[in-house]
């Protein structure tokens, strides 16, 4: 399918350019400090968003059971770590935002046929639902994983808390961050909001085998999942829910520019 391709693809071009990060000054604490920020961040959401349940697809009284194979869970982390290992081995200084906005187009437009296909007002009105409630989740989940960040030592509050609402948008919180706090928590900023894009697609598919929770799922997604997780959403959790996963990625794109500079500004 030509959509997994490309996310594929993604995954690993994003991953490659995390592993050239990994030269950056006080490289310990910072990957300290992002990974278990990034854990914290992804575990406390989708728990959250585990006590929410919304179907959208009408099967009689059965609800619907979401199955994540071994192949599946196999064919997002294998090019995370690929990536990731050849950034970290071959340094190559590639335009890695233009390389991704261009695989990001083929993505929107791919995606976009194969959801578009599914789309009614019927569809509309009971996904709007599962976008509310994963953008509530995923605000509250950044105000609970903050306390976490801020005793980690990301200090002060107001610093842990934009990096934890930066759902995933790390272009965006990395160089915010750095603006207003410097280059090393701007670096954490990124790779914090990084971690947690590259989590989903890593951990999602044991974390909904284990309990199921689309909201969760979408909620711990963040910003991305408009875009760059989009794929993966409707690949694990079907059309229906891409088209909520989709509004919920919108809308936090919209929020995270104006939450974070006032968060940061405080």
């Amino acid at each position: 399918m030509l959509s997994d391709l490309v996310v594929l693809l993604l995954i690993f071009t994003i991953a490659y350019w995390g592993g050239v990060q990994l030269s950056s000054q006080a490289i310990e604490r910072i990957l300290y400090l992002s990974i278990i920020s990034s854990i914290a961040i992804v575990a406390i959401t989708y728990f959250l968003g585990s006590f929410i349940t919304i179907d959208v697809e009408k099967r009689g009284d059965k609800r619907r059971q979401i199955k994540v194979s071994l192949r599946t869970q196999l064919k997002y982390i294998i090019p995370l770590l690929a990536g990731f290992i050849s950034g970290f081995i071959l340094k190559f200084n590639l335009p890695f935002n233009s390389i991704i906005d261009y695989e990001l187009y083929i993505l929107a437009f791919v995606i976009g046929i194969a959801v578009g296909k599914d789309i009614n007002k019927e569809i509309l009105r009971r996904i709007s639902r599962v976008a509310i409630s994963s953008i509530l989740i995923v605000i509250l989940g950044g105000v609970i994983s903050s306390i976490v960040l801020f005793i980690l030592g990301i200090k002060p509050f107001n610093l842990a808390l934009s990096i934890s609402l930066g759902s995933g948008w790390y272009s965006y919180t990395g160089p915010i961050v750095a603006k207003y706090y410097g280059p090393i928590y701007g670096v954490i900023g990124f790779l914090v909001n990084f971690l947690r894009e590259q989590l989903t697609f890593s951990l999602l598919p044991f974390l909904l085998k284990t309990r199921s929770s689309p909201i969760g799922a979408i909620a711990v997604g963040g910003a991305t999942s408009m875009d760059v997780t989009l794929g993966f959403y409707v690949d694990v959790l079907g059309n229906e829910y891409g088209v909520g996963a989709l509004i919920n990625g919108v809308i936090l794109t919209l929020l995270v520019p104006i939450i974070l500079p006032i968060m940061l500004s405080i």
